[in-house]
């Protein structure tokens, strides 16, 4: 049977973490979290959920501890999955059967983006399509931030439907949001800056 890790990067989630833990219990093998340096009991909790814990140091965005935290993993098959998403049990069933078909290399997986505490249902917030599922060696992030990862082999997406989704607990306040924005932002104008 192919194994599976799930990999999270982490900055101060000690409110969100706890959840997306509980979320993969019955799917992963193995647990690896990768943290940027929190200052709060982010750390203790994911040792305390048997992950396998390594730092990174602080970089504002995730996509260049990505990779590193991808590197630590030695199962079959890795699931990315960020601190403030989960998993349903559905997808966590579906999941253990992909691996089992094993003709695929990756996979694109729906995401439930709540905001404000709603379902966004709409515009680009679904199904928001991510690879988040793949072989390991089949799938590499750039540092560019939201880019999309270069991948090998064949590539398939689950069906748009909710119980095939991430779970993503998006924005919880207006403050959030913009603050969000401002990182986001700044370290879009760094890299168009450092491309010239």
């Amino acid at each position: 049977m192919p194994t599976i890790s799930v990999v999270i990067n982490t900055r101060n989630e000690e409110e969100n973490l706890p959840r997306a833990l509980r979320s993969i219990k019955t799917l992963a093998d193995e647990i690896i979290v990768v943290d940027m340096e929190s200052s709060d009991k982010t750390i203790e909790i994911a040792k305390k959920a048997g992950a396998k814990v390594f730092t990174h140091k602080p970089t504002g965005i995730v996509e260049p501890a990505r990779n590193f935290a991808i590197s630590k993993a030695t199962s079959d098959w890795i699931l990315i999955l960020d601190a403030d998403e989960e998993i349903s049990p559905q997808l966590v069933i579906i999941l253990k059967e992909l691996v089992e078909k094993n003709d695929v290399d990756y996979y694109r997986i729906p995401r439930k983006n709540i905001i404000f505490n709603k379902w966004i249902e709409y515009s680009n917030w679904w199904p928001d399509y991510l690879i988040r599922f793949f072989k390991k060696g089949k799938v590499e992030w750039s540092e560019i931030i939201h880019s999309v990862p270069t991948t090998v082999g064949k590539g398939f997406d689950l069906e748009a439907k909710k119980e095939n989704a991430i779970i993503h607990h998006n924005y919880l306040s207006i403050d959030q949001y913009l603050n969000r924005l401002n990182i986001y932002t700044t370290k879009q104008a760094e890299f168009i800056i450092s491309e010239k």
